[in-house]
């Protein structure tokens, strides 16, 4: 029996994986222990209550085969196909997008200042990458999700020279909060992993009532659907 988790940051998502699952339930509950859990809002919180759940999972000898974040995000380019209102999209790798220096040329990484090497386990040029799947998995994921490029912060960014310099620094299709942190958990702990974003609004827009809420949790909920029912046709492949 396979164990997986899902993870989002706030309840109207993890909602959407649940009501998704439900309709994959019947063929999905012989072969898969389904686990849902809330990591809260931001890395501090995605870090602790993702590694907590993992390391309780492994004491119990019941360790998870795959982790799955999901959640809505904002994007850098929202007249981009694949980062467009109500898009969903797997995400390729990760940038801590805030963890540095304010210096008087600008923000400056860690890397940039030398302190942590661009490419120590897990990082690779700075960013994490995501796990790689066999070959049937990730032909369906390329399939139906479009890659994109994440970076996470712990302030939403909100004006216009912040929002420059970051896609000047990462050049990242969609900005999260928590995703970075699943990332750096799931590398380290060696546990096969995804993360999928559907687009709730334009970077920059901190105006919650503007934002595209229903559509991109459709969107979200969909895209599990697509997780779910390839789970169920092949639950035996790793």
């Amino acid at each position: 029996m396979k164990h997986i988790l899902f993870t989002a940051a706030e309840e109207e998502e993890l909602i959407c994986a649940k009501q998704a699952y439900r309709v994959m339930e019947p063929v999905m509950k012989d072969n898969f222990n389904v686990d849902f859990m809330l990591t809260g809002i931001g890395a501090t919180s995605a870090c602790y209550r993702v590694l907590k759940q993992i390391l309780e999972a492994k004491h119990e000898n019941n360790p998870y085969d795959l982790a799955i974040n999901i959640g809505v995000a904002g994007s850098y380019d929202i007249n981009s196909e694949k980062t467009k209102l109500g898009s969903i999209a797997l995400i390729q790798k990760e940038y801590f997008g805030d963890l540095g220096f304010e210096t008087l040329f600008g923000f400056q990484t860690l890397f940039q200042s030398q302190i942590l090497d661009a490419d120590a386990f897990p990082f690779q040029n700075g960013a994490i990458k995501r796990y790689i799947f066999n070959d049937k998995m990730e032909n369906m994921l390329k399939n139906n999700f479009p890659e994109a490029v994440g970076v996470t912060v712990q302030t939403v960014t909100g004006k216009d020279d912040r929002k420059k310099e970051i896609i000047k620094k990462f050049n990242p299709d969609i900005e999260s909060m928590e995703g970075a942190a699943f990332f750096y958990v799931c590398t380290l702990e060696d546990i096969p992993f995804l993360e999928l974003r559907s687009i709730t609004n334009e970077v920059g827009e901190t105006d919650r009532t503007k934002w595209q809420a229903s559509l991109a949790l459709g969107s979200l909920k969909e895209g599990v659907k697509q997780i779910c029912k390839y789970l169920s046709e092949n639950f035996s492949d790793k």
